[in-house]
């Protein structure tokens, strides 16, 4: 099931033209995925106090299409496309509006990796699985 993150394009996250400065759609990106967790009640603070993990951004690979403004609108749509024994892969589009496909702004897959806390891999605990993926 998707999970839909809105926000608003403001003044820092542009560059001297009014465009969104191309590093700023990875912030964005991991906005969206903070926020997937804490609605999943697995606030990253949780994580490390529960279950003594963290995860930990292995790779990105992000394709531009088309230019936001300031203060438009977007909305990071996020779903888990892969899960692995250490691992989930995220595929991340942002849009204008996510029920138009001619809208998107970019795509995005980011894998993360659960660590321990001495960034060391480590399996993802069953209960974090069973809770991303309802």
């Amino acid at each position: 099931m998707s999970h839909f993150y809105s926000l608003q394009i403001f003044y820092e996250d542009t560059d001297a033209g009014g465009i969104v400065y191309h590093a700023n759609y990875i912030k964005f990106m991991e906005r969206a995925r903070t926020m997937l967790l804490q609605e999943k009640g697995l606030s990253l603070p949780a994580l490390i106090d529960t279950f003594g993990i963290q995860f930990v951004v292995r790779a990105i690979n992000i394709t531009y299409e088309r230019p936001a403004k300031l203060q438009q609108t977007i909305v990071v749509v996020t779903d888990i496309a892969k899960s692995g024994k250490a691992s989930l892969t995220f595929k991340q589009n942002i849009y204008f509006d996510p029920s138009d496909a001619n809208t998107m702004i970019c795509s995005g897959e980011v894998v993360i990796v659960c660590t321990n806390l001495q960034f060391k891999p480590n399996a993802i605990p069953t209960a974090v699985l069973r809770e991303l993926k309802e």
